[in-house]
């Protein structure tokens, strides 16, 4: 298994789906009651390939990726096999970027001395999507991809 299985409520939420995966595999809903009743690996081999399909398609539409602490603020940009960063770090005498109003702080405060901006690029071979999936068990969550962009533009100039 290259990711984590899904959990019940994400196999309940993808009911038809999953049905349609063992459909593709000849597999009926009566023939799949007797293979959880008497087959536990079988079992847990359909649910761990469906489970990785799933994750293998998500992570392949996700392009921006965002962490957020009090004080850092990690903006990840995924394409092309590559994940460019920005990554800002405040002083813990700033206002903790978790508040609502971050963005506007940090916009009027980007030049000060107590905000740190670092830049990098890390390309991948065939592991792009798996970095996605390390980034999200760290933390990460799917963004817009605006605030990277935004400070990206102001970065270049």
């Amino acid at each position: 298994m290259k990711y984590t299985r899904l959990s019940k409520e994400q196999f309940e939420s993808l009911h038809q789906e999953f049905a349609l995966f063992l459909a593709v595999q000849s597999i009926d809903k009566t023939q799949w009651n007797q293979i959880k009743s008497d087959n536990l690996s079988l079992t847990d081999e359909l649910m761990d390939l469906f489970s990785d399909m799933v994750w293998d398609q998500s992570l392949y539409k996700i392009t921006y990726l965002e962490n957020r602490s009090d004080y850092h603020l990690f903006l990840f940009k995924c394409e092309n096999a590559r994940i460019d960063l920005i990554l800002i770090r405040v002083e813990k005498d700033c206002p903790s970027l978790m508040d609502k109003d971050y963005k506007e702080w940090l916009a009027k405060n980007l030049s000060n001395p107590s905000v740190e901006i670092f830049e990098s690029s890390r390309t991948f071979q065939e592991t792009l999507k798996e970095e996605k999936f390390k980034l999200i068990n760290q933390g990460a969550k799917i963004s817009d991809g605006k605030t990277y962009e935004d400070l990206k533009s102001f970065l270049s100039k």
